[in-house]
C-alpha cells in the first residue's frame, strides 16, 4: 500500500474543505441576503427582542419567515414564539375571545419576558382599536417595556382579483388602519413603541410585476408547491418569494436594517430587490423613533 506523506494529505484536506466551502456558500434561496453584509447594516437595534407573534395565515407564516431572515442577518439575541389562529380567528378580538388560544398567550406573556407582541388585522368587525388594547394593556401590565407590532396583509383572492382591486385594498387599509389604529394607539400610550408595516405591499407590487411580465425567477400565479411562485392557492395564501421578502420588510422596520447596500446571491432578483427596497424604505417611514415622553399625557383609561 502507497503511504502518503503527511504534509501532502493536509494540503488535499484543505483543498477538500475549500471546495465545501465554496459549494455552501453557492447554495440558498433566491432572496437571502449575505450574513456579513446585513450585519454590518443594522444601525442600533443590533441587538433582537424576545417576540411573541398572534394571528393568521396571512401573518404567522410571515413571521416563521422572518425567524430565517434575523438568523441570516446575525440578529444577536433574537427570539420568537408564534400562536396561530385561522382566518378571523386569528384577528386580536376573536383571538381574546378564544379561551384556549388567548389561555395559550397569556401563558406566555405571564413570564413577563415578551418585549416585543406582534398582531396582525383582518376588519373592522373584529380588530378594533379596544380589541387590540386587550393585549396591549395586558402585555404592559406584565413587562412595562413592551414594544408592539401591527401587521397589514394583503387582501384575499389575490391571484384572481383585478390588479386594481386587490390594490386599493392596499391602499385603504393603509389610511384606514395606521390613522385609524396605529397612531391613535400612539397617541393613547404616549410611552410605548409601536411599530408598523404595510407588508401586503410586497404581494400587490409581485402581481403587478408578474402580469407585466417583468418578474424574472416567478414563472407562475400560483402553484401549490409555493417554488418560483407569488401564491401557494386562489384563496392567496403566500408563497416563499412573497414570504421572503415580507419578512425583509419586518427586518427592515423592527431592526432598521438598511437593505439598500446587500448583496443579493442571483443577479436575476434586480427586480425583487427593487420591490423590497422601495416598500421597506416607505414604510421605515411610518415607524420614526419615540419622541421624548417629557411632559406628554398620561395613557388614558381604556
Amino acid at each position: 500500500m502507497k503511504i502518503i506523506p503527511l504534509r501532502h494529505l493536509f494540503v488535499r484536506t484543505c483543498l477538500i474543505v475549500c471546495l465545501i466551502t465554496a459549494v455552501s456558500v453557492g447554495v440558498g434561496g433566491q432572496e437571502k441576503l449575505a450574513n456579513d453584509d446585513v450585519s454590518k447594516a443594522t444601525k442600533k437595534n443590533n441587538l433582537g427582542k424576545k417576540c411573541l407573534f398572534i394571528g393568521h395565515s396571512f401573518f404567522v407564516p410571515v413571521a416563521s419567515a422572518f425567524q430565517k431572515t434575523t438568523e441570516q442577518a446575525k440578529i444577536g439575541l433574537h427570539s420568537q414564539q408564534m400562536v396561530f389562529a385561522g382566518g378571523a380567528g386569528g384577528s386580536p378580538g376573536k383571538l381574546w375571545r378564544n379561551d384556549r388560544k388567548k389561555k395559550q398567550i397569556l401563558n406566555i406573556l405571564d413570564t413577563g419576558k415578551v418585549e416585543l407582541l406582534g398582531m396582525t388585522y383582518f376588519s373592522p368587525d373584529n380588530s378594533s382599536t379596544a380589541d387590540y388594547r386587550r393585549w396591549i394593556d395586558y402585555a404592559l401590565k406584565k413587562n412595562p417595556k413592551t414594544s408592539f407590532f401591527i401587521g397589514l396583509p394583503w387582501g384575499l383572492n389575490g391571484p384572481e382579483s383585478s390588479l386594481a382591486a386587490f390594490s386599493a385594498i392596499s391602499t385603504v387599509g393603509q389610511a384606514v388602519v395606521y390613522k385609524g389604529t396605529v397612531l391613535k394607539l400612539r397617541e393613547l400610550y404616549p410611552e410605548t413603541r409601536f411599530y408598523w408595516a404595510n407588508y401586503g405591499r410586497v404581494a400587490v407590487e409581485l402581481k403587478r410585476n408578474f402580469e407585466n411580465g417583468e418578474l424574472a425567477g416567478v414563472d407562475a400565479m400560483v402553484a401549490r408547491s409555493g417554488k418560483r411562485a407569488i401564491f401557494r392557492d386562489k384563496m392567496g395564501h403566500a408563497a416563499s418569494v412573497t414570504l421572503d421578502l415580507s419578512a425583509l420588510v419586518w427586518l427592515a422596520v423592527l431592526y432598521d436594517v438598511d437593505l439598500s447596500s446587500q448583496r443579493w446571491v442571483l443577479s436575476q432578483n434586480s427586480k425583487l430587490k427593487e420591490i423590497c427596497l422601495k416598500i421597506a424604505n416607505e414604510e421605515k417611514k411610518f415607524n420614526v423613533d419615540l419622541p421624548a415622553t417629557k411632559n406628554r399625557p398620561k395613557k388614558q383609561a381604556p
